[in-house]
């Protein structure tokens, strides 16, 4: 419980800093995002904090695709707040995420996904729908890779969840490849259920699979929540 405490205040203590920083720097988000987000924040506090290590596989496509600083759709599974964190470490470019419109309600977390450039999402608006459209191909265009979770919540029992539609019709309009990922070991350190964060000796896996290209929403669906299987049941 105390290692839960300290991880809030160390998280909250860096989206302040990254809020003060956008402020007055607004066109420094790709820093904050590398140094702030991955070197000063996530990998710290999956080491340290959490006591875990973690293990990267890309695949050979992925790789050449993140080399060529085009960005992507990370489509992964979700099953624990740490998840964040993983792909924070994991990935080889600046990331942001696909998140719900509630999230800028919260103070300082809000704020500084804002200003490093969250897709934001209304589910049901049509006007939120598209504006997410927008930001999604800019940010793909710009290099990014979002992150999103097509389960639209944490997984309770660590399974893999049916997909929901919403990212893949953002993801077939915005004309984006889709990279599917795989995260492992998270549940366990941190269920979705729980408040204390438990050590474990393995590592926390996070595997990159090969890009998906497809028009078709329901086909795309499909071969995603299939990869990300594959990925999972990889030795």
């Amino acid at each position: 419980m105390i290692r839960s405490i300290i991880c809030i205040f160390y998280s909250a203590f860096w989206c302040f800093l990254a809020v003060v920083t956008l402020f007055f720097f607004p066109k420094s988000s790709d820093f904050v995002l590398r140094q702030y987000a991955q070197r000063f924040w996530s990998k710290p506090m999956l080491k340290w904090l959490i006591g875990a290590s973690i293990t990267v596989e890309i695949s050979n496509k992925s790789q050449e695709l993140f080399d060529s600083n085009k960005g992507a759709i990370l489509m992964a599974n979700h099953s624990s707040s740490l998840d964040i964190t993983a792909c924070f470490v994991a990935s080889p470019t600046p990331i942001v995420f696909l998140a719900k419109a509630s999230i800028r309600k919260i103070p300082f977390l809000g704020s500084a996904n804002a200003r490093v450039g969250t897709v934001f999402v209304e589910r049901g608006n049509q006007q939120s729908t598209l504006k997410a459209i927008s930001t999604l191909v800019k940010t793909v265009k710009d290099g990014r890779s979002v992150v999103v979770y097509p389960e639209g919540t944490r997984s309770k029992d660590g399974n893999i969840q049916p997909f929901k539609k919403g990212g893949f019709h953002l993801a077939v309009q915005a004309e984006a490849p889709i990279i599917t990922v795989y995260i492992g070991g998270t549940h366990k350190r941190l269920p979705s259920s729980d408040f204390s964060i438990k050590r474990f000796k393995d590592p926390i896996i996070v595997r990159f699979g090969d890009p998906i290209w497809s028009n078709n929403v329901k086909d795309l669906r499909t071969k995603t929540y299939n990869t990300i299987c594959e990925l999972r049941d990889k030795n």
